[in-house]
């Protein structure tokens, strides 16, 4: 009889930096911001490593596959980046055939889709990404997941109602004069007025 296989669990160094400090392990905010850290750069070499696009350039595939039709700038909102970086990434797609753009009926513009090739790229990619979510949450119930998304459902209306307050400052901060707080300067380790 054979003893089966332990597989041990590599855990890479954290950068200098990562394991935070007294505010970092209080606040939420900085957990979810390094969650999404550790995702991030465990997806810019997974994705890379199984079709040879990066991580950006596979999540703009994605959203071609997920929602054909969309013009770059539509694509940009949904990526959080630039027009002119989705253009560039479009672009190679476009070449590498994954991609075709389409004009925008009566008016400036294009419209982004698949091509035949690009959704069979995308039906692996999205397995994988499937299957790293199902990594991610290991160990979760099914009812800690549904309070999982609930909990993000609520924390993300309450950032936006955070983020649109910011913008309706910023944008009175523009037509009018600015309102100055009195700033602190710091010498030597003490606030100095």
């Amino acid at each position: 009889m054979t003893r089966p296989v332990r597989r041990e669990v590599v855990r890479p160094a954290l950068r200098r930096g990562d394991e935070g400090g007294p505010l970092s392990r209080e606040l939420v905010t900085v957990k979810l911001v390094r969650l999404v850290d550790f995702l991030s750069r465990a997806a810019a070499l997974a994705f890379p490593r199984v079709s040879g696009l990066s991580d950006f350039e596979w999540r703009v595939v994605a959203w071609s596959c997920e929602t054909p039709g969309l013009s770059i700038n539509d694509l940009a909102a949904l990526l959080h980046r630039g027009p002119a970086q989705v253009s560039r990434a479009v672009k190679k797609l476009v070449a590498a055939g994954l991609l075709a753009r389409a004009s925008r009926g009566g008016g400036p513009g294009v419209l982004i889709s698949p091509t035949a090739r690009g959704r069979t790229v995308y039906g692996p990619l999205a397995a994988l990404a499937r299957q790293r979510n199902a990594e991610v949450i290991t160990g979760l119930t099914p009812r800690e997941i549904r309070l999982l998304d609930r909990f993000v459902a609520t924390m993300t209306a309450n950032v936006l109602a955070q983020l649109g307050r910011e913008q309706q400052l910023q944008a009175r901060g523009r037509g009018g004069p600015r309102r100055r707080v009195k700033s602190t300067r710091w010498a030597g380790g003490k606030p100095q007025s």
